[in-house]
């Protein structure tokens, strides 16, 4: 008997797939960025509704609105409706007027905190679409953005320096971070794309 010499057609489909590799490895990375620091809006949305969890019921720190005191700032229903009232209205009403659209926000008492309470379902939108197949991207889309806008804030009417930004700056790589490394599913050769079955009669010998 002779040997069979080896040929394209003889040899067995084991050829390493990068994809089988980084699938998982995305997907864990994704999940850990959306529960450890995107997580973080649901907290922050929770307290502008006004819900008594996650320590939104606390007082309201006098730090938080530029006075003395002994305590931290833990951005509860108290002092985001401060927040709101003082410093995000006439900032969110500044920029409308320079693009010149004609519409006022409003955030008092009054009217029952309306911004703060706007801002609270996008946050809330934007954050459960990064769990619901195919909206995940525009999840992250809406999360990146509310951040930056956050951003425009804190360094345009607040004049706070970025060293002290660290948080928000977190949220704002994690967001977009997801928005890159989503696919929503997309077919042929991305990340986490099935790999093609073998040919059918690939084993053949010949005689």
């Amino acid at each position: 008997m002779c040997c069979v010499p080896l040929t394209n057609k003889t040899r067995t489909h084991s050829t390493y797939h990068p994809s089988r590799v980084q699938a998982p490895r995305s997907s864990t990375v994704l999940t850990v960025l959306k529960i450890l620091p995107l997580a973080l809006y649901l907290r922050s949305a929770s307290c502008k509704l006004g819900l008594p969890i996650l320590g939104c019921d606390g007082p309201l720190c006098p730090v938080a609105i530029g006075k003395s005191g002994n305590c931290t700032p833990t951005a509860n229903t108290a002092e985001q409706q401060a927040w709101c009232e003082h410093a995000w209205t006439p900032w969110a009403n500044n920029l409308l007027s320079t693009f010149k659209i004609p519409y006022r926000v409003r955030c008092s008492k009054s009217d029952g905190f309306e911004f703060s309470k706007i801002i609270a379902c996008v946050e809330i939108i934007g954050y459960l679409m990064l769990w619901v197949p195919g909206t995940a991207k525009k999840g992250a889309f809406i999360l990146t953005a509310t951040m930056a806008f956050a951003l425009h804030f804190h360094l345009t009417f607040l004049k706070d320096s970025a060293d002290k930004l660290g948080l928000q700056f977190v949220l704002l790589f994690a967001g977009l971070a997801v928005y890159l490394m989503e696919t929503n599913g997309n077919k042929s050769g991305k990340i986490g794309s099935k790999p093609r079955p073998p040919k059918k009669g690939g084993s053949k010998k010949r005689n």
